[in-house]
């Protein structure tokens, strides 16, 4: 049978060779015929799983043309589950084309990306060194296992990864069956050894270990002093209302736009903020890069296998699974973090449609039907899934020429916040510059995560009777250009305030003014855009309204700002004002 089973495998390989020149040629993912994709995707794993079924070891197995994108380099990795659940960390075999798609390596690689730490990679000095203590914790003589490096592959993350690799011969079954057992003989020796080992140089962490140091982190009330003391060990430069801002906007809407000058820290804030809070950063974050070629949901939800009804194609973005495990009964209690950067680098309604739909309908997203028993599950994906209520997405955003405006609908169902750097901000940070500790955060809050999530679960509203009266005079404006909030904003601004009064544990609270001003410019301003001619006197009347008395009638006007009673807001106003009258248009996102 296992011949026979080799024999197979042997020939899906040789089909995707046939099609070398189809993938060599393929931008997108779409680009690759559906049968060369679910070879790769499903195929492939599905019959190498047949060699791991008696296996003692939980060895889950994994396939990827790309996602949206077409990679270099195709893969099927072989991944025990008490070492790594992704090959974007620990220790794995997985098979690899070589660079002209006629040929495939297998090898025992190591993931490159920092988990938790999106779009910072282990530089290749340090992945050679990591090959290097891989190989003295195995010290394996065998022939078959090159390791100089010299493998023809297109991907230089997986090439400079591989601790060992060998030229699959797809003439051979019986060679094929020899070295698959030799990896998996060598995956497992390095399992036995890196689980006894006390050595902290160690350059895998595995899940098993990770979740046994975390096992007994104490109950806590969430505080946000904590939270901004923990940030700033890092070395990260934020101001204390920023923070607070960030959170209390999270406990308020599950759902975060952060906005401004690239370079300003917003997925940085999101990642340490993040990662204070979880226990565990591979179940419970997921980091996304958007692509510029996301037409639908599928880099996030992935898709029912058309020719196998009982396959379900899982993205490799990781999505659907931080989704599975945060709907889990036994992590209801633990907040999961789902951070999409770069979000508007395509149409955010192609292939976010269905979250923002359940985020206010709270059905839950269909995955794929059947007229069978709704609780049945295929690859242990259900047929439909709830957002949960311990799930927050925070998203960033740049304005360039890349990049698309977001419709109202979109920000109508988050808070948005600006980032900017003062001229004084970066005086400081220049001369205080230092190294970012960004695994100094890491779990140090985790102990809050429950009362965290049970406080964003609150539905309480403030009682404010000034911020009742200055939202009406809003109101009447906005409505001037059709750009007037609903009940939705409303209710969202309240508990915003209620959040931000009842949480901020500070020495220096937030006040009522900062408070109130921060809900207007997260949550009124934003869907503010059009022309001169159209935003010129609503603008102004704006203005007006940011101030008291006298201050009604001063110019809007950079000096003005610190005049105003609700500054943030005033300074924004201005400064959309001045991009009207310079450029004929303006919105709220700013280049």
């Amino acid at each position: 049978m296992d011949r026979n089973n080799m024999h197979e495998i042997n020939q899906l390989f040789l089909s995707v060779f046939d099609n070398a020149n189809i993938l060599k040629g393929a931008k997108l993912t779409s680009d690759i015929p559906y049968s060369v994709r679910n070879t790769i995707c499903a195929s492939l794993p599905e019959k190498l799983s047949l060699f791991l079924k008696d296996s003692t070891c939980k060895y889950s197995l994994k396939g990827s043309v790309g996602a949206g994108r077409a990679t270099k380099t195709p893969w099927i990795a072989v991944l025990d589950e008490a070492i790594t659940k992704t090959t974007r960390e620990g220790v794995y075999i997985v098979f690899l084309f070589s660079s002209d798609y006629k040929h495939v390596y297998i090898t025992l690689n190591q993931g490159t990306t920092v988990p938790g730490q999106f779009g910072l990679r282990l530089g290749k000095k340090e992945v050679i060194r990591n090959s290097e203590k891989v190989r003295k914790i195995i010290n394996s003589n065998n022939q078959l296992l090159s390791s100089d490096g010299n493998a023809d592959i297109a991907d230089d993350r997986y090439k400079a990864g591989a601790i060992y690799y060998t030229l699959w011969n797809v003439n051979d079954d019986e060679a094929g069956h020899k070295l698959l057992n030799l990896y998996l003989d060598i995956y497992k020796k390095y399992k036995e050894l890196i689980l006894n080992t006390t050595d902290n140089n160690t350059p895998i962490q595995t899940g098993v270990i990770e979740e046994e140091m975390k096992n007994n982190i104490p109950t806590n009330l969430f505080s946000i002093k904590s939270v901004i003391s923990l940030i700033r060990e890092t070395g990260l430069v934020y101001s204390d209302n920023l923070i607070k801002r960030f959170a209390f906007s999270l406990m308020s809407k599950r759902f975060l736009i952060l906005s401004g000058l690239a370079g300003s820290g917003k997925t940085q804030l999101a990642l340490a903020f993040a990662s204070a809070l979880v226990k565990n950063r591979e179940k419970q974050m997921c980091v996304v890069s958007v692509g510029a070629d996301w037409t639908n949901r599928e880099p996030l939800l992935g898709f029912p296998n058309a020719l196998q009804p009982e396959k379900y194609v899982k993205p490799e973005s990781g999505v659907l699974d931080l989704l599975i495990e945060a709907n889990r009964k036994e992590n209801a209690d633990k907040p999961f973090f789902l951070i999409l950067d770069e979000m508007n680098m395509s149409y955010v309604e192609r292939y976010f449609a269905d979250f923002l739909s359940a985020m206010e309908s709270r059905e839950k997203i269909s995955l794929w039907n059947s007229n069978t028993d709704s609780d049945k599950e295929i690859d242990g994906v259900p047929q439909r899934i709830d957002l949960p209520k311990n799930l927050f997405i925070i998203g960033t955003i740049n304005v360039d020429e890349t990049t698309y405006m977001f419709s109202p609908k979109v920000l109508d169902r988050a808070n948005v916040i600006e980032f900017k750097i003062s001229s004084k901000e970066m005086g400081e940070f220049l001369q205080e510059m230092r190294e970012i500790d960004h695994d100094n955060i890491i779990g140090k809050a985790a102990g809050m995560g429950a009362d965290f999530v049970a406080k964003a679960c609150k539905k309480d509203l403030a009682q404010d009777g000034e911020a009742v009266e200055m939202l009406q005079k809003f109101f009447d404006e906005l409505k001037n250009v059709n750009a007037e909030f609903g009940y939705r904003s409303a209710t969202e601004i309240f508990r915003f305030i209620c959040q931000a009064k009842a949480h901020d544990d500070t020495d220096k609270k937030m006040t009522d003014e900062e408070i109130l001003d921060a809900a207007i410019v997260q949550k009124l301003l934003p869907k503010l855009h059009g022309s001169r001619k159209k935003l010129e006197p609503v603008l102004a009347q704006l203005w007006k309204l940011c101030f008291t008395g006298a201050g009604k009638d001063l110019n809007i006007a950079k000096e003005n700002v610190e005049k105003a009673q609700y500054k943030e807001s005033a300074d924004k106003i201005r400064r959309m004002y001045e991009s009207a009258t310079a450029n004929g248009f303006t919105s709220f996102a700013e280049a």
